[in-house]
């Protein structure tokens, strides 16, 4: 469970996780040992997954953000370990849901540019040949209008 000094010390790092610790438990009006204390208690609750650096696509030469819609033919218990198990090959597929509505997975994947998504696209039944696909789709970023990667934090958690 956390509490508002826990939410207070997660604000910050999500904000910055490489500031030190000085710096952030002043911010938060803690003593340096007692943030401490309340960060490694977070990290091996799982409250804190890992600490990352956030990378530019662009500078790294990934100029496609591509979603895939995949309407499955039938559903079976373990599709999503099955999923999961093809996506350990593919880093090009950044996210992956599996969800209600019209389409039971989406995925987000990013590629260097129009051929290498388009490999891809030619690729995809052969990739995903265990999952039962009636049915899929692809739709290409224009532009992002908003990304983020910091969680909105509420009260009693």
């Amino acid at each position: 469970m956390t509490d508002a000094m826990d939410l207070k010390i997660l604000g910050r790092l999500q904000k910055d996780c490489d500031q030190s610790l000085d710096l952030l438990s002043d911010s938060v009006g803690l003593s340096s040992t007692s943030c401490y204390r309340r960060i490694r208690r977070m990290e091996s609750v799982g409250i804190i997954k890992a600490r990352v650096a956030v990378l530019d696509e662009r500078k790294l030469g990934i100029q496609v953000t591509a979603f895939f819609l995949i309407k499955l033919d039938k559903d079976s218990h373990d599709i999503d370990r099955k999923m999961q198990h093809i996506l350990i090959h593919h880093p090009e597929i950044q996210d992956c849901y599996l969800m209600t509505g019209e389409f039971d997975f989406v995925m987000v994947a990013k590629f260097r540019d129009a051929t290498e998504y388009t490999d891809y696209i030619y690729r995809f039944l052969e990739i995903y040949r265990d999952i039962p696909i009636r049915t899929y789709s692809s739709t290409l970023v224009v532009r992002t209008v908003k990304k983020s990667y910091e969680l909105p934090l509420f009260g009693g958690c």
